[in-house]
């Protein structure tokens, strides 16, 4: 058959046994033996009786598995049908879309009521407990160390602590900068512009875990984790297939078929990261991915271009040397803002423009400063003094003048 005329999704099933013990040994047996061109999900890690069993298996269209012939050659005649009772006979439960659908109504006629009986009164041997007693930290939302990168300004940090009420810690290398924080809120609460993005928010929960959401457009935002496929094993040996076309076929579904090469396609379409380097950092290590799971978010960071300097200050467990800006009220915050001047609101890709190094020269000299707001005032007076549209711009001098000595003022006496 003509292997590149498949239309193929790659299902993500799981897998169990009725006593709740580790079923991923027996289905790799299981499909092992029909030679399915599938892979098992965490794969080495403990098992526990809360954990599930995860299963990628390759599904045409019409619900036939992928199988590899004899010759090694791709198949497409095992139903899941028939996979399901292969499973069922190793003693394994199989639950995957498509095939014969589960009939729910058979297994609520199984339920007899000696069986609802025991679950009205499940509680009945529980003490009683009071509402007050119950711990309220359980609760809680867990707060989430947050490493965002991006173009953007000091002034983005200053309105961070506000909206999320806690210390955030900016620094800068070259056009990037970092900022990190501690939060239970929505990260998204501060937009950045088109200057600014793209926006790469690295989140790391207490226990490890941890992902990673890039913006480069405003309202699109994208999540990806670099450890999700970290322990992917494929159930065959992929370098032992005879048919190279065949293996490529096998490795490009696992390593492809969850769709990250897809969405990092069109953020490469936009130059803003580089697809394959970014790639190798969320394909399984089986398959030729990054060893390591620090190593992967490393990896996969330093594709969008980021300093090695900011990665490190962002993985550190010690807070980087930087701009520290606590909570203080959004009206100080704001005045605060307009006394450090444009320069903390222009985008870093930007602040090598003829605008940006005039303001720079200005800031940096508060004797032209003074000039030039004195100058302004002397200009508006005598526009305020004509009718009409020049005494509207004269008018609007004075008030922008009088705003910047005020402005200079503070920053003299702060001096």
């Amino acid at each position: 058959m003509d292997q590149n005329s498949l239309g193929v999704q790659l299902s993500y099933a799981s897998v169990d046994r009725g006593d709740g013990s580790d079923p991923r040994a027996a289905a790799t047996e299981v499909l092992r033996s029909v030679r399915a061109l599938a892979a098992v999900r965490d794969a080495t890690i403990a098992w526990g009786d809360a954990d599930e069993a995860v299963l990628l298996i390759p599904v045409t269209d019409d619900d036939q598995v992928l199988t590899l012939t004899d010759e090694d050659t791709i198949a497409t005649e095992l139903t899941i049908g028939s996979l399901r009772d292969a499973f069922a006979d190793a003693g394994l439960n199989l639950w995957i879309d498509g095939g014969e659908s589960v009939d729910f109504d058979e297994f609520e006629a199984e339920f007899t009521a000696d069986e609802e009986s025991a679950v009205e009164h499940v509680d009945d041997d529980l003490p009683d407990e009071d509402e007050d007693d119950l711990d309220p930290e359980l609760f809680e939302p867990q707060p989430v160390d947050v490493a965002a990168f991006s173009h953007r300004g000091p002034v983005a940090a200053r309105f961070l602590a506000e909206v999320n009420g806690t210390d955030v810690v900016h620094a800068e290398s070259g056009t990037w900068s970092l900022q990190r924080f501690r939060t239970t809120e929505p990260t998204g609460a501060w937009p950045s512009s088109a200057a600014e993005l793209p926006l790469i928010e690295l989140n790391r929960t207490g226990d490890g875990g941890s992902w990673i959401e890039v913006t480069a457009r405003a309202n699109e935002t994208v999540p990806f984790w670099t450890d999700a496929e970290r322990d992917t094993l494929p159930v065959l040996d992929i370098a032992s297939i005879a048919v190279p076309e065949t293996a490529e076929v096998y490795r490009r579904l696992l390593a492809e078929g969850d769709g990250t090469r897809d969405e990092l396609e069109v953020l490469g379409a936009r130059g803003v990261v580089d697809v394959d380097a970014a790639h190798r950092a969320l394909v399984a290590e089986s398959l030729g991915g990054v060893v390591g799971s620090e190593a992967r978010l490393r990896a996969f960071l330093a594709a969008f271009r980021i300093p090695a300097c900011l990665i490190d200050s962002a993985l550190s467990a010690q807070i980087p040397v930087g701009q520290r800006f606590a909570p203080s009220g959004w009206i100080a915050a704001i005045g605060e803002s307009f006394l450090s001047g444009i320069g903390e609101w222009t985008p870093l890709t930007r602040r090598e423009m003829p605008w940006a190094r005039v303001v720079r020269f200005v800031r940096a000299r508060p004797a032209v400063g003074l000039a030039v707001g004195a100058a302004e005032l002397v200009s508006g007076a005598v526009l305020a003094r004509r009718r009409g549209v020049g005494r509207v711009a004269g008018i609007l001098l004075i008030v922008d003048a009088v705003a910047d000595l005020v402005i200079w003022a503070m920053r003299l006496s702060r001096r």
